[in-house]
């Protein structure tokens, strides 16, 4: 399979920051800047062994569809924070589970089970620094990605050429 300049372009730098990227347990996150979270996250997703592929086809996916959507928010900032969002639901929480047993013999387990808050600065972050190794391959692919959408589910439900829908109880 040959590969576009642009998507291997893409690839590579979402590779690089994925492989450049700090490791921390979402318990360890409060204080941090936003930026230092920002990094984490992408620790956190290579930990999780989320490839660029991924994250690069997340961020084709939502500009596809926000530019097919007529009703959709268009501004730059919906848009790095719904990319962000997907991408962060990937590998956000921490998870460990202790078994312990008692003076009479008894086991419990405790579980501990953490999330990295998902706020707005961070998810600007995280959005920004997607689309900065993404938007390239999204110049040069959209119309590719939205006629392959259309000719395999059909088009958006809110445009004017999509089909209405099958009213069962007229007959």
């Amino acid at each position: 399979m040959q590969t576009d300049g642009a998507v291997k372009q893409s690839i590579e730098a979402l590779t690089l920051l994925l492989a450049g990227s700090p490791y921390e347990i979402a318990a360890r996150l409060r204080g941090l800047p936003v930026r230092t979270r920002a990094d984490i996250a992408f620790g956190r997703l290579r930990r999780a062994g989320i490839k660029p592929e991924r994250l690069l086809a997340i961020y084709l996916a939502i500009v596809a569809l926000i530019e097919e959507d007529p009703g959709a928010v268009r501004t730059k900032e919906f848009r790095l924070v719904q990319v962000a969002k997907a991408a962060h639901r990937l590998a956000s929480g921490y998870h460990r589970v202790w078994e312990s047993e008692d003076w009479q013999g008894r086991r419990s387990r405790i579980e501990l089970h953490k999330f990295a808050r998902s706020s707005g600065q961070i998810l600007r972050r995280i959005g920004a620094m997607i689309e900065e190794r993404s938007e390239l391959a999204a110049e040069r692919h959209l119309a590719g990605v939205l006629a392959f959408k259309r000719k395999r589910y059909g088009p958006h439900p809110a445009l004017p050429e999509a089909k209405p829908p099958c009213n069962k109880l007229e007959g």
